[in-house]
């Protein structure tokens, strides 16, 4: 951890700017070609990159590929980008900044680079990890400062679901205004609203809770 904290230090000092995106990827490290893995032990890898502050809304669409929920990566952030790379580029296509997945029982589980929440007779709602979604930091705090309940939620239920929103480290809390045809509030409902002012708040007392 001291030294991902100093290749952290050492890359945001050799490249200050007012908003960025940094990037920590650890590998096995060089091995031969094929699967086999090496001995030559991990390489650690730092970038960074500038962004933007993210709207306060967005749309997203619902693609046909499914997330394994039982696979031996479930679960884990790597660096296998090509399905969420179809997924988003689709997204674009039509016109949304985000696809959404389900897995192989047709439940909701998550985006491409987010996980997603919706909102049920006014409570918070988000497929549990068992879905197959990503540990998501963002999801977790979310949880933890709403009293969001972890519940199996068919695919359609964002077809029905009064508010939807999204998580992630760059979107923190973003509401959906569309999705796939289906339009919503161009701005946040009151739950989302609170949701968003709640993350705002505990996040800004704590840098790295």
């Amino acid at each position: 951890h001291d030294e991902v904290r100093r290749a952290c230090a050492a890359v945001l000092e050799a490249n200050p700017m007012p908003l960025g995106r940094l990037r920590i990827t650890y590998t096995g490290g060089h091995g031969p070609l094929g699967s086999d893995r090496g001995d030559h032990g991990p390489t650690l890898v730092v970038a960074l990159g500038e962004t933007t502050r993210r709207p306060d809304s967005t749309a997203v669409v619902t693609v046909p590929w499914t997330r394994n929920e039982r696979g031996a990566l479930t679960g884990l952030k790597t660096t296998s980008y090509a399905e969420n790379v179809v997924a988003l580029a689709r997204a674009h296509q039509h016109g949304a900044s985000e696809a959404l997945f389900g897995n192989t029982v047709g439940q909701l589980c998550e985006g491409t680079g987010s996980n997603v929440f919706v909102v049920l007779d006014g409570e918070i709602h988000t497929p549990p990890l068992a879905s197959g979604c990503l540990a998501g930091i963002t999801r977790e705090l979310v949880v933890e400062w709403t009293g969001a309940k972890e519940t199996d939620l068919p695919l359609d239920v964002l077809q029905r679901a009064e508010e939807v929103f999204l998580t992630s480290t760059l979107r923190d809390v973003q509401a959906v205004h569309r999705v796939d045809d289906r339009e919503l509030p161009g701005t946040a409902g009151p739950v989302t609203a609170k949701a968003m002012r709640v993350f705002d708040e505990r996040s800004g007392h704590d840098l790295d809770p």
